[in-house]
Protein backbone atom coordinates (compact mmCIF):
# COMPACT_ATOMS: atom_id res chain seq x y z
CA UNK A 1 0.00 0.00 0.00
CA UNK A 2 1.14 3.49 -0.78
CA UNK A 3 1.36 5.85 1.94
CA UNK A 4 2.14 8.69 -0.34
CA UNK A 5 -1.35 10.58 -2.18
CA UNK A 6 -2.89 8.13 -4.76
CA UNK A 7 -4.91 10.94 -5.64
CA UNK A 8 -4.00 12.76 -9.17
CA UNK A 9 -1.10 15.33 -8.67
CA UNK A 10 -1.76 18.84 -10.14
CA UNK A 11 1.99 19.27 -9.35
CA UNK A 12 4.60 18.77 -12.22
CA UNK A 13 7.78 18.35 -10.38
CA UNK A 14 11.38 18.73 -12.16
CA UNK A 15 14.58 17.48 -10.00
CA UNK A 16 13.05 19.00 -7.09
CA UNK A 17 9.48 17.86 -4.87
CA UNK A 18 7.43 19.70 -2.78
CA UNK A 19 8.16 19.89 0.92
CA UNK A 20 5.42 18.43 1.96
CA UNK A 21 5.57 15.20 0.31
CA UNK A 22 8.97 14.97 0.84
CA UNK A 23 8.66 15.12 4.26
CA UNK A 24 6.11 12.62 4.38
CA UNK A 25 8.03 10.10 2.36
CA UNK A 26 10.81 10.81 4.95
CA UNK A 27 8.78 9.99 7.78
CA UNK A 28 7.52 6.64 6.07
CA UNK A 29 4.65 5.10 7.30
CA UNK A 30 2.94 2.06 9.41
CA UNK A 31 1.41 0.24 5.89
CA UNK A 32 5.14 0.77 4.12
CA UNK A 33 7.12 -1.85 5.55
CA UNK A 34 10.91 -1.79 6.51
CA UNK A 35 13.78 -2.24 4.26
CA UNK A 36 15.77 -5.28 5.01
CA UNK A 37 18.69 -5.48 2.68
CA UNK A 38 18.68 -9.07 1.12
CA UNK A 39 19.96 -10.84 -2.06
CA UNK A 40 15.52 -11.55 -2.33
CA UNK A 41 14.66 -7.89 -0.99
CA UNK A 42 16.62 -6.40 -3.88
CA UNK A 43 15.13 -9.22 -6.51
CA UNK A 44 11.84 -8.52 -5.18
CA UNK A 45 12.44 -4.65 -5.15
CA UNK A 46 13.81 -5.23 -9.54
CA UNK A 47 11.13 -6.73 -10.11
CA UNK A 48 8.44 -3.85 -8.63
CA UNK A 49 10.22 -1.36 -10.11
CA UNK A 50 10.21 -2.56 -13.56
CA UNK A 51 6.94 -3.65 -13.55
CA UNK A 52 5.66 -0.44 -11.91
CA UNK A 53 7.14 1.58 -14.78
CA UNK A 54 6.12 -0.82 -17.45
CA UNK A 55 2.22 -1.16 -16.73
CA UNK A 56 1.89 3.03 -15.50
CA UNK A 57 4.62 4.99 -17.92
CA UNK A 58 2.75 7.03 -20.38
CA UNK A 59 5.14 6.44 -23.81
CA UNK A 60 5.93 3.58 -25.30
CA UNK A 61 8.92 1.85 -23.76
CA UNK A 62 11.91 2.13 -25.85
CA UNK A 63 14.34 -0.40 -27.33
CA UNK A 64 16.25 -2.36 -24.66
CA UNK A 65 13.49 -1.99 -21.90
CA UNK A 66 12.16 -5.55 -22.19
CA UNK A 67 15.17 -7.16 -21.33
CA UNK A 68 16.71 -4.15 -19.15
CA UNK A 69 15.85 -6.04 -15.80
CA UNK A 70 17.73 -8.74 -16.71
CA UNK A 71 20.51 -6.77 -17.99
CA UNK A 72 20.79 -4.76 -14.71
CA UNK A 73 19.91 -7.58 -12.33
CA UNK A 74 23.32 -8.42 -11.11
CA UNK A 75 24.03 -4.76 -11.33
CA UNK A 76 21.41 -4.43 -8.53
CA UNK A 77 22.03 -7.61 -6.53
CA UNK A 78 25.99 -6.36 -6.46
CA UNK A 79 25.79 -3.22 -5.05
CA UNK A 80 27.87 -2.70 -2.50
CA UNK A 81 26.63 -3.41 0.91
CA UNK A 82 28.36 -0.90 2.77
CA UNK A 83 27.00 2.00 0.71
CA UNK A 84 23.39 2.44 1.78
CA UNK A 85 22.61 4.45 -1.41
CA UNK A 86 23.96 2.28 -3.93
CA UNK A 87 20.88 -0.54 -4.00
CA UNK A 88 19.25 2.81 -5.21
CA UNK A 89 21.40 4.10 -7.44
CA UNK A 90 21.33 0.66 -9.16
CA UNK A 91 17.56 0.51 -9.32
CA UNK A 92 17.95 3.92 -10.07
CA UNK A 93 19.89 3.09 -13.57
CA UNK A 94 16.88 0.50 -14.43
CA UNK A 95 13.93 3.33 -14.11
CA UNK A 96 16.99 5.29 -16.52
CA UNK A 97 16.29 2.22 -19.58
CA UNK A 98 12.88 4.51 -19.88
CA UNK A 99 14.83 6.94 -21.45
CA UNK A 100 13.03 9.66 -18.64
CA UNK A 101 14.26 12.29 -16.57
CA UNK A 102 11.28 12.68 -14.51
CA UNK A 103 11.32 8.72 -14.30
CA UNK A 104 13.32 7.55 -11.33
CA UNK A 105 14.02 5.54 -8.31
CA UNK A 106 15.31 8.20 -5.17
CA UNK A 107 16.62 7.13 -2.20
CA UNK A 108 17.20 8.53 1.68
CA UNK A 109 19.86 10.38 0.58
CA UNK A 110 18.33 11.98 -2.30
CA UNK A 111 15.30 12.47 -0.52
CA UNK A 112 16.83 14.17 2.45
CA UNK A 113 19.09 16.46 0.21
CA UNK A 114 15.29 17.29 -1.68
CA UNK A 115 13.43 17.91 1.30
CA UNK A 116 16.18 20.59 2.51
CA UNK A 117 17.65 21.50 -0.68
CA UNK A 118 21.20 20.50 0.14
CA UNK A 119 24.06 19.61 -1.84
CA UNK A 120 27.54 18.78 -1.40
CA UNK A 121 29.81 20.75 -3.16
CA UNK A 122 33.14 22.15 -4.06
CA UNK A 123 31.97 25.32 -4.15
CA UNK A 124 32.55 25.19 -8.25
CA UNK A 125 30.48 23.67 -11.41
CA UNK A 126 32.19 22.71 -14.16
CA UNK A 127 31.54 22.74 -18.19
CA UNK A 128 32.86 21.61 -21.15
CA UNK A 129 33.39 24.58 -23.26
CA UNK A 130 35.51 24.81 -27.11
CA UNK A 131 36.55 21.05 -25.77
CA UNK A 132 37.61 22.15 -22.58
CA UNK A 133 37.17 21.70 -19.20
CA UNK A 134 36.78 24.84 -17.23
CA UNK A 135 35.15 26.53 -14.09
CA UNK A 136 31.90 27.10 -15.04
CA UNK A 137 30.49 28.97 -12.22
CA UNK A 138 32.35 29.76 -8.60
CA UNK A 139 30.24 30.11 -5.57
CA UNK A 140 30.62 32.51 -3.07
CA UNK A 141 31.89 31.91 0.33
CA UNK A 142 32.59 28.08 -0.92
CA UNK A 143 35.85 26.12 -0.34
CA UNK A 144 36.80 27.25 -3.87
CA UNK A 145 36.56 30.80 -3.81
CA UNK A 146 38.00 31.03 -0.67
CA UNK A 147 40.91 29.24 -2.44
CA UNK A 148 40.95 31.71 -5.40
CA UNK A 149 39.68 29.77 -7.74
CA UNK A 150 38.77 31.72 -11.31
CA UNK A 151 35.25 31.67 -13.46
CA UNK A 152 37.43 29.99 -17.09
CA UNK A 153 39.69 28.35 -15.61
CA UNK A 154 40.86 24.97 -16.95
CA UNK A 155 40.82 22.17 -15.11
CA UNK A 156 43.72 19.68 -15.61
CA UNK A 157 43.41 17.23 -13.39
CA UNK A 158 41.12 15.49 -10.68
CA UNK A 159 42.80 13.55 -8.08
CA UNK A 160 45.88 12.60 -10.75
CA UNK A 161 43.31 11.57 -13.25
CA UNK A 162 43.33 14.15 -16.75
CA UNK A 163 39.19 15.27 -16.78
CA UNK A 164 38.22 13.63 -20.00
CA UNK A 165 38.91 10.34 -18.65
CA UNK A 166 37.11 10.85 -15.74
CA UNK A 167 34.09 12.23 -17.42
CA UNK A 168 34.41 8.71 -20.06
CA UNK A 169 33.95 6.61 -17.06
CA UNK A 170 31.12 8.79 -15.30
CA UNK A 171 29.33 8.54 -18.68
CA UNK A 172 29.63 4.89 -19.09
CA UNK A 173 28.46 4.12 -15.67
CA UNK A 174 25.67 7.01 -15.77
CA UNK A 175 21.42 6.42 -15.86
CA UNK A 176 20.15 7.17 -19.20
CA UNK A 177 17.80 9.82 -19.21
CA UNK A 178 15.35 11.97 -21.67
CA UNK A 179 18.56 13.27 -24.00
CA UNK A 180 21.52 13.75 -24.12
CA UNK A 181 22.12 16.88 -22.64
CA UNK A 182 20.03 15.21 -19.77
CA UNK A 183 22.25 12.86 -19.33
CA UNK A 184 25.44 14.78 -19.46
CA UNK A 185 23.84 16.87 -16.59
CA UNK A 186 23.33 13.56 -14.66
CA UNK A 187 26.91 12.74 -15.55
CA UNK A 188 28.45 15.91 -14.17
CA UNK A 189 26.14 15.83 -10.98
CA UNK A 190 27.27 12.97 -9.80
CA UNK A 191 30.75 13.60 -10.87
CA UNK A 192 30.85 16.62 -8.80
CA UNK A 193 29.30 15.16 -5.95
CA UNK A 194 30.58 13.08 -3.18
CA UNK A 195 30.96 12.54 0.67
CA UNK A 196 31.24 15.64 2.57
CA UNK A 197 34.89 16.23 3.95
CA UNK A 198 36.03 14.02 1.57
CA UNK A 199 39.44 15.92 -0.18
CA UNK A 200 39.78 16.35 -4.24
CA UNK A 201 42.96 17.43 -5.13
CA UNK A 202 42.59 19.32 -8.30
CA UNK A 203 45.39 20.72 -10.45
CA UNK A 204 44.25 23.84 -12.49
CA UNK A 205 45.99 25.87 -15.57
CA UNK A 206 46.27 29.87 -14.76
CA UNK A 207 45.90 32.60 -16.95
CA UNK A 208 49.83 32.65 -17.44
CA UNK A 209 49.94 29.00 -18.32
CA UNK A 210 51.52 27.84 -15.44
CA UNK A 211 49.56 25.09 -13.00
CA UNK A 212 48.02 25.39 -9.60
CA UNK A 213 47.88 22.61 -7.64
CA UNK A 214 45.22 22.93 -5.23
CA UNK A 215 43.02 20.29 -2.49
CA UNK A 216 39.66 21.01 -1.56
CA UNK A 217 36.78 19.23 0.61
CA UNK A 218 33.03 19.62 -0.50
CA UNK A 219 30.97 21.76 2.16
CA UNK A 220 26.82 20.71 2.64
CA UNK A 221 25.54 23.60 1.11
CA UNK A 222 22.08 24.65 1.16
CA UNK A 223 20.26 26.23 -1.69
CA UNK A 224 17.22 28.09 -0.93
CA UNK A 225 14.78 28.68 -3.36
CA UNK A 226 15.24 32.64 -4.47
CA UNK A 227 14.03 35.33 -6.90
CA UNK A 228 16.25 37.81 -8.22
CA UNK A 229 15.21 40.72 -10.31
CA UNK A 230 17.79 43.42 -11.76
CA UNK A 231 17.22 46.50 -14.01
CA UNK A 232 19.77 46.77 -16.42
CA UNK A 233 21.34 50.11 -17.99
CA UNK A 234 19.68 49.81 -20.96
CA UNK A 235 16.05 50.04 -18.67
CA UNK A 236 15.59 46.58 -19.23
CA UNK A 237 14.50 44.27 -16.50
CA UNK A 238 15.95 41.26 -15.76
CA UNK A 239 13.74 38.46 -13.31
CA UNK A 240 15.08 35.01 -12.59
CA UNK A 241 14.67 32.38 -10.06
CA UNK A 242 15.96 29.11 -9.48
CA UNK A 243 13.08 26.70 -9.42
CA UNK A 244 8.99 26.73 -9.61
CA UNK A 245 8.56 26.42 -5.97
CA UNK A 246 5.00 28.19 -5.05
CA UNK A 247 6.55 29.69 -2.02
CA UNK A 248 8.21 31.73 -4.63
CA UNK A 249 5.19 32.90 -6.69
CA UNK A 250 3.69 36.08 -4.61
CA UNK A 251 6.95 37.32 -4.81
CA UNK A 252 7.38 36.57 -9.03
CA UNK A 253 3.57 37.91 -9.43
CA UNK A 254 4.21 40.99 -7.36
CA UNK A 255 7.22 41.64 -9.45
CA UNK A 256 5.65 40.71 -12.85
CA UNK A 257 2.75 43.64 -12.00
CA UNK A 258 5.72 46.23 -10.80
CA UNK A 259 8.04 45.81 -13.48
CA UNK A 260 9.24 49.27 -13.82
CA UNK A 261 8.46 51.45 -17.33
CA UNK A 262 11.27 50.27 -20.06
CA UNK A 263 11.87 48.18 -23.49
CA UNK A 264 10.97 44.87 -21.95
CA UNK A 265 11.43 42.35 -19.39
CA UNK A 266 14.07 39.04 -19.54
CA UNK A 267 12.78 35.98 -17.88
CA UNK A 268 15.88 34.26 -17.14
CA UNK A 269 15.29 30.24 -16.38
CA UNK A 270 18.47 29.35 -17.09
CA UNK A 271 19.17 26.67 -14.51
CA UNK A 272 16.09 26.47 -13.22
CA UNK A 273 15.15 22.41 -13.29
CA UNK A 274 11.30 23.55 -12.70
CA UNK A 275 8.84 22.39 -10.22
CA UNK A 276 4.81 23.26 -9.99
CA UNK A 277 3.02 22.48 -13.26
CA UNK A 278 0.24 24.93 -11.58
CA UNK A 279 2.66 27.51 -10.79
CA UNK A 280 4.03 27.65 -14.52
CA UNK A 281 0.43 27.58 -15.88
CA UNK A 282 -0.32 30.40 -13.54
CA UNK A 283 2.51 32.61 -14.48
CA UNK A 284 1.76 32.10 -18.42
CA UNK A 285 -1.51 33.25 -17.71
CA UNK A 286 0.09 36.33 -15.74
CA UNK A 287 1.85 37.02 -18.88
CA UNK A 288 -1.10 36.62 -21.79
CA UNK A 289 -3.13 39.28 -22.60
CA UNK A 290 -5.74 37.15 -23.75
CA UNK A 291 -7.07 33.14 -22.85
CA UNK A 292 -5.51 30.95 -24.62
CA UNK A 293 -4.79 26.77 -24.84
CA UNK A 294 -0.79 26.67 -23.19
CA UNK A 295 -0.67 22.93 -22.87
CA UNK A 296 -2.37 19.56 -23.87
CA UNK A 297 -1.98 16.91 -21.52
CA UNK A 298 -2.65 13.23 -21.53
CA UNK A 299 -2.40 10.16 -20.05
CA UNK A 300 -1.58 6.38 -20.76
CA UNK A 301 -2.89 5.80 -24.58
CA UNK A 302 -4.25 9.38 -25.23
CA UNK A 303 -6.75 8.78 -22.47
CA UNK A 304 -7.93 11.69 -19.91
CA UNK A 305 -7.07 14.34 -22.84
CA UNK A 306 -7.15 17.81 -21.13
CA UNK A 307 -6.74 21.40 -22.61
CA UNK A 308 -5.16 24.41 -19.87
CA UNK A 309 -6.55 27.43 -21.28
CA UNK A 310 -4.92 30.66 -18.89
CA UNK A 311 -4.70 34.14 -19.78
CA UNK A 312 -6.82 37.34 -20.18
CA UNK A 313 -5.96 39.31 -17.05
CA UNK A 314 -2.60 39.79 -17.64
CA UNK A 315 0.07 41.10 -14.94
CA UNK A 316 2.97 42.64 -17.38
CA UNK A 317 1.53 42.47 -21.20
CA UNK A 318 4.77 44.83 -22.67
CA UNK A 319 8.08 42.94 -24.44
CA UNK A 320 9.15 39.83 -23.89
CA UNK A 321 11.96 37.65 -24.01
CA UNK A 322 13.68 34.43 -22.10
CA UNK A 323 16.89 32.56 -21.44
CA UNK A 324 17.19 28.97 -21.20
CA UNK A 325 19.81 26.53 -21.13
CA UNK A 326 21.06 23.02 -21.44
CA UNK A 327 19.32 22.88 -17.62
CA UNK A 328 16.17 24.61 -18.02
CA UNK A 329 13.77 21.64 -17.66
CA UNK A 330 10.57 20.47 -16.06
CA UNK A 331 7.92 23.65 -15.70
CA UNK A 332 10.75 26.44 -17.13
CA UNK A 333 10.49 24.27 -20.69
CA UNK A 334 6.40 24.45 -20.12
CA UNK A 335 6.85 27.89 -19.70
CA UNK A 336 9.62 29.11 -22.63
CA UNK A 337 8.08 26.23 -25.20
CA UNK A 338 4.56 27.62 -24.34
CA UNK A 339 5.09 31.34 -24.47
CA UNK A 340 7.04 30.65 -28.15
CA UNK A 341 4.80 28.45 -29.61
CA UNK A 342 1.77 31.73 -28.99
CA UNK A 343 4.20 33.98 -30.11
CA UNK A 344 4.30 35.98 -26.65
CA UNK A 345 7.89 35.93 -26.29
CA UNK A 346 10.80 34.87 -28.02
CA UNK A 347 13.34 32.48 -26.59
CA UNK A 348 17.51 33.14 -26.44
CA UNK A 349 20.48 30.67 -25.48
CA UNK A 350 20.72 26.73 -25.65
CA UNK A 351 18.45 23.99 -26.60
CA UNK A 352 16.81 23.22 -23.56
CA UNK A 353 16.40 19.74 -21.32
CA UNK A 354 13.69 18.35 -23.04
CA UNK A 355 12.74 16.75 -20.24
CA UNK A 356 8.74 17.59 -20.18
CA UNK A 357 6.64 14.78 -18.56
CA UNK A 358 4.27 14.63 -15.70
CA UNK A 359 4.02 12.42 -12.52
CA UNK A 360 0.86 12.12 -10.78
CA UNK A 361 1.99 10.29 -7.53
CA UNK A 362 4.96 8.66 -5.88
CA UNK A 363 5.16 4.88 -4.79
CA UNK A 364 6.88 4.02 -1.85
CA UNK A 365 9.27 1.39 -2.22
CA UNK A 366 10.47 2.04 1.42
CA UNK A 367 10.00 4.44 4.19
CA UNK A 368 12.70 6.31 2.85
CA UNK A 369 12.98 5.65 -0.68
CA UNK A 370 10.17 6.04 -3.36
CA UNK A 371 9.58 5.53 -7.30
CA UNK A 372 8.35 8.24 -9.51
CA UNK A 373 6.76 6.94 -12.90
CA UNK A 374 5.43 9.91 -15.83
CA UNK A 375 1.85 9.09 -15.92
CA UNK A 376 1.36 11.88 -17.93
CA UNK A 377 2.33 13.48 -21.47
CA UNK A 378 2.37 17.45 -22.18
CA UNK A 379 2.14 19.08 -25.47
CA UNK A 380 2.18 22.38 -27.01
CA UNK A 381 -1.34 23.62 -28.74
CA UNK A 382 0.12 22.52 -31.81
CA UNK A 383 0.89 18.99 -30.87
CA UNK A 384 4.23 19.43 -30.57
CA UNK A 385 6.48 17.91 -27.62
CA UNK A 386 8.85 19.23 -25.90
CA UNK A 387 10.20 15.79 -24.24
CA UNK A 388 13.34 14.23 -26.06
CA UNK A 389 13.67 17.30 -27.93
CA UNK A 390 13.98 20.53 -25.42
CA UNK A 391 12.51 24.47 -26.72
CA UNK A 392 14.87 25.40 -29.45
CA UNK A 393 15.71 28.66 -29.08
CA UNK A 394 15.34 31.55 -32.08
CA UNK A 395 18.43 33.26 -31.40
CA UNK A 396 20.83 30.41 -30.44
CA UNK A 397 23.56 31.41 -28.66
CA UNK A 398 26.84 29.24 -28.10
CA UNK A 399 29.10 29.52 -24.71
CA UNK A 400 32.51 30.80 -25.47
CA UNK A 401 35.32 30.73 -23.52
CA UNK A 402 36.78 34.48 -24.07
CA UNK A 403 33.27 35.53 -22.61
CA UNK A 404 33.09 33.52 -19.99
CA UNK A 405 36.72 34.31 -18.93
CA UNK A 406 36.06 37.96 -19.38
CA UNK A 407 32.79 38.11 -17.33
CA UNK A 408 30.60 39.11 -20.32
CA UNK A 409 26.99 36.78 -20.10
CA UNK A 410 27.09 36.87 -24.26
CA UNK A 411 23.31 35.14 -24.14
CA UNK A 412 21.70 37.80 -21.77
CA UNK A 413 23.33 40.70 -24.32
CA UNK A 414 21.53 38.83 -27.21
CA UNK A 415 18.54 38.60 -25.21
CA UNK A 416 18.49 42.38 -23.83
CA UNK A 417 19.01 43.60 -27.66
CA UNK A 418 15.82 41.47 -29.25
CA UNK A 419 13.69 44.34 -26.51
CA UNK A 420 15.58 47.52 -27.65
CA UNK A 421 15.12 49.99 -30.62
CA UNK A 422 18.36 49.41 -32.63
CA UNK A 423 19.47 52.38 -31.89
CA UNK A 424 19.81 51.50 -28.42
CA UNK A 425 21.26 48.25 -28.79
CA UNK A 426 24.52 47.74 -26.51
CA UNK A 427 27.44 47.77 -29.36
CA UNK A 428 25.18 49.09 -32.37
CA UNK A 429 26.69 51.67 -34.26
CA UNK A 430 25.81 55.37 -34.10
Amino acid sequence: MNCLPTRPSRRHPGRLWALALGLLALAGCATTPPWVDTPAARAAMLDAVWRGIDERHVDPPPAGWTDARERLRAAVLDAPTDDPDGVWQALDRVAGERRDAHTRVEGPRDLRRTVHHEINSLGFTLARVEGQWVADRVLPDSPAARAGLQVGQRLLSWDGEPPEAVWERRWATARDSSTRQARELTTLRQWLDGPAGRPVALRWAQPDGSAWDVTLARETRRVPSAVVQQRLASGVTVLRWNRFDEALEPELLRALRQVPPGPGLVLDLRGNGGGSFDMSKRLIGALLPAPAVVQVTHRRGGSDRTLHRVGGAPLYAGPLALLVDRASASGSEMLAGSLQALGRARVVGETSCGCLLGIRRYLDLAPNARLAISEQALALPDGRRIEAVGVQPDVPVPRRLAALRAGRDEALAAAEALLLPPLLTPGAAP
